[in-house]
């Protein structure tokens, strides 16, 4: 009981924290742990996490991470702050308690993919590819967030531009200079658009069509989007402008990978189906203590 309660006051004080953080200094300081910061961060908390499971997995470090208690609290506070996210205006993602809730998951979440992917069990295949697919996506997001930058410019048919607003209204030079050649919208029968188009001239050389929802790949790690368009009648127009959205998101092949593999994981569960009666084996050196697979 004692044990149990300890980590139900643990959790309390890490989150109380979190909150006192956010009242007191504001938003996370995601700018300070940009590359190369942010990839030695995730290697030193990998790192930390294996030395608890291999050299200590008595110590109250790992039965903290590794208790039943720390899987509800952990997918308690994420959820709440999705939800939150989800059904309020205000942006909730870069504050300390969003980033305490996720990184709090997966602590508790690279802990569980250890402890049950290097021991024999059932479906082994399976549990890793939906416990380390799941880690890999929440792991790059929070890890590579410092790194994403988003940016808006206004292209004309009159003049070409080389620069772009980021989410401060900062003012940065663009790789590439963008020009309107046209825009044009479907409608429905009512008059209604249903699906914008624009043709942009990038760097005078080469026309690209942009699509909203269907982004252009300007490098391995920057997107450009359609984010709006003005001038527009039915059918083609001569005159106008539109609003181009650069997403820079070096991550998101790592994020795409935990994704991809969690779908894997997902597909083998529905095809094979859960074991019917699986006995623990207990590990060397694991502690005597209520343990949790997510």
């Amino acid at each position: 009981m004692k044990g149990k309660l300890g980590i139900w006051i643990f959790w309390t004080g890490y989150f109380t924290l979190a909150a006192v953080l956010q009242l007191l200094s504001g938003d996370f300081p995601s700018s300070f742990f940009e590359f190369p910061v942010n990839v030695a961060s995730l290697l030193l908390w990998v790192s930390v996490i294996w030395v608890i499971f291999r050299e200590y997995p008595e110590s109250a470090a790992g039965a903290l991470l590794a208790s039943w208690q720390t899987t509800c609290i952990t997918l308690c506070a994420f959820l709440t702050v999705c939800i939150v996210q989800g059904l309020s205006p205000v942006k909730v993602t870069g504050t300390w308690w969003f980033i305490a809730a996720v990184f709090a998951l997966i602590s508790h979440l690279l802990m569980v993919f250890l402890r049950g992917a290097l021991r024999p069990r059932s479906h082994r295949t399976r549990f890793i590819l939906n416990h380390g697919g799941l880690l890999l996506a929440l792991a790059a997001g929070l890890f590579g967030s410092p790194d994403t930058k988003e940016w808006r410019t206004v292209a004309d048919m009159l003049h070409g531009t080389a620069r772009a607003v980021d989410e401060h209204g900062h003012l940065a030079g663009l790789q590439h200079e963008l020009r309107l050649e046209g825009v044009s919208a479907d409608s429905y029968s009512n008059g209604v658009p249903k699906n914008y188009e624009a043709t942009v001239l990038l760097d005078s050389t080469e026309s690209i069509i942009l699509r909203v929802n269907h982004p252009y790949a300007l490098s391995w790690r920057d997107d450009m989007y359609l984010a709006g368009v003005n001038g527009i009648s039915d059918g083609e127009t001569q005159t106008g402008s539109c609003i181009i959205q650069i997403v820079r998101h070096p991550w998101k092949y790592a994020e795409w990978a935990g994704i991809i593999m969690l779908m894997a994981g997902s597909a083998m569960l529905f095809l094979s189906g859960p074991s019917s009666g699986s006995t623990k084996r207990k590990r060397p050196g694991c502690p005597k203590t209520e343990e949790a697979d997510l």
